[in-house]
């Protein structure tokens, strides 16, 4: 992190901050005026979402209200692309421990930038799930932590994904199997964007980053698509995660109404633990290396065929006309040619 000097004697941000948490904690420091007006700011501007690609005009105005350069702000607070961005109503996604840390170091507690989308759900930090809170403040999601879960005597001490890798095919669960898949696919995503291109082993699509996610998110439809209970078998999530009761969402249609009504369309309906797992199966399935190999390590299957025959039963495993292949391969039109080609496995019966 670059020092203090760098800001005019401001605030400095800790890494991956959000640009509203910061301006949040600049505002309750001895030197509140400029944030101040940067909020004002953004209020004048009508800009509803502080943490949003900002115009270069919006940007200069914020530049001239804090005494920073434009470009000092755009290096400081880079955002992780727009994909699956929660609205700033549903950012109730934090880590706990990361704000314990917060606290423990003498500073606000503050929201990182990352917790906003539904594609991260593992902190890479203390390797834990984030999790829901009540309110959008990362203040009062700590203290709700701490009254409601744990005290700080009982805070379990950090965990690296490394240390789980290397237990992973001895005494890890199945949840914790998914965990790190889960992480692997979240760092691969962030790369991805980091870089504006997809690697996925040795392959480099020429496909341009947004035509991917456009892909997943028909996949991830797939992957946690509603269910009609009694009907529709218990899904494969459930059954990963020992989940006895009904984990997907649910739907009171009759499979008559078409797969259309049961596709899953808003990731954020489900909860933290099933996203995780639904993240894991969407590396799993695009064949990321890292995931393929943490499944077949924690005792997956490793025959030729078998990520095509589970991608199967998840697509099969209900009766809908039109199936959620048929429907899949109608969306397949509006993928790029090299997604379509490199993804072939996935649109054939």
């Amino acid at each position: 992190m670059r020092s203090n000097a760098h800001f005019g004697g401001l605030l400095k941000p800790v890494p991956q901050e959000a640009f509203s948490a910061w301006l949040a904690r600049g505002a309750r420091t001895k030197n509140p005026a400029p944030f101040i007006r940067a909020t004002r700011c953004l209020k004048r501007l009508g800009v509803e979402d502080a943490d949003g690609n900002l115009t270069p005009a919006v940007a200069e105005d914020l530049s001239m209200a804090l005494g920073l350069s434009s470009e000092c702000l755009r290096r400081s607070f880079p955002l992780p692309g727009d994909w699956l961005k929660a609205a700033p109503e549903k950012r109730l996604q934090f880590c706990e421990l990361c704000l314990l840390n917060d606290f423990r170091s003498g500073r606000q507690p503050s929201s990182r930038i990352t917790w906003f989308y539904w594609w991260f759900n593992v902190c890479p930090v203390h390797g834990c799930l984030l999790h829901t809170g009540d309110s959008t403040s990362a203040p009062a999601a700590l203290l709700s932590f701490v009254q409601f879960n744990l005290t700080l005597e009982r805070l379990p001490a950090p965990v690296t994904f490394r240390s789980i890798e290397r237990r992973v095919k001895f005494r890890c669960s199945t949840p914790q199997i998914l965990q790190l898949m889960a992480w692997y696919f979240q760092r691969w995503y962030q790369a991805s964007v980091q870089r504006g291109t997809v690697i996925i082993g040795d392959v480099e699509l020429a496909a341009s980053v947004p035509e991917v996610e456009l892909f997943m998110e028909d996949i991830l439809a797939i992957i946690g698509k509603k269910r009609n209970y009694p009907i529709d078998p218990r899904s494969y999530i459930a059954r990963l995660l020992d989940i006895k009761s009904w984990c997907s969402l649910r739907s009171n249609l009759r499979p008559e109404a078409g797969c259309e009504a049961f596709l899953c369309k808003d990731v954020g309906e489900h909860s933290a633990e099933i996203r995780m797992a639904m993240f894991a199966l969407l590396g799993l399935f695009l064949k990321l290396p890292n995931c393929v190999r943490v499944w077949q390590l924690g005792g997956g299957p490793a025959y030729d065929g078998y990520i095509e025959r589970l991608w199967g039963s998840m697509h099969s495993d209900a009766v809908r006309v039109p199936s959620y292949l048929d429907w899949l391969k109608q969306r397949s039109g509006g993928w790029s040619p090299v997604v379509r080609a490199h993804f072939h496995y996935l649109l054939e019966s």
